[in-house]
C-alpha cells in the first residue's frame, strides 16, 4: 500500500513534507510534522490518521484508500509497523 500509494511523494527521490515512508526509521523519524507512525498505536499515528481523510491532512491526495487499504495499515501499525 505504501509503495503503490505514497513513494511518489515520500521515498528517495521526493520528501513532500520532509516526509519518506519507504524505509521504518524514516517513517519513525517523520517529516516536518513530526513522525507518521506510532508503532501499537494507530489512533495516534499521523499516517492512519491522514488515511481516514477525517482532518486536515487527507492523503493520499488523489482520494481516500479502500476501507480494505486502510484496515490493513491499522492492522499493521497495531501490530508494530514491521517492515
Amino acid at each position: 500500500i505504501l509503495a503503490a500509494q505514497c513513494f511518489s511523494c515520500h521515498a528517495d527521490k521526493v520528501q513532500m513534507g520532509g516526509l519518506r515512508l519507504d524505509s521504518r526509521e524514516a517513517a519513525l523519524k517523520g517529516g516536518k510534522l513530526g513522525p507518521a507512525l506510532v508503532p501499537g498505536d494507530p489512533a495516534k499515528s499521523p499516517l492512519v490518521q491522514a488515511v481516514h481523510y477525517g482532518g486536515a491532512l487527507k492523503m493520499p491526495p488523489a482520494g481516500k484508500l479502500k476501507p480494505e487499504e486502510i484496515a490493513v495499515l491499522e492492522r499493521w501499525v497495531k501490530e508494530g509497523a514491521p517492515w
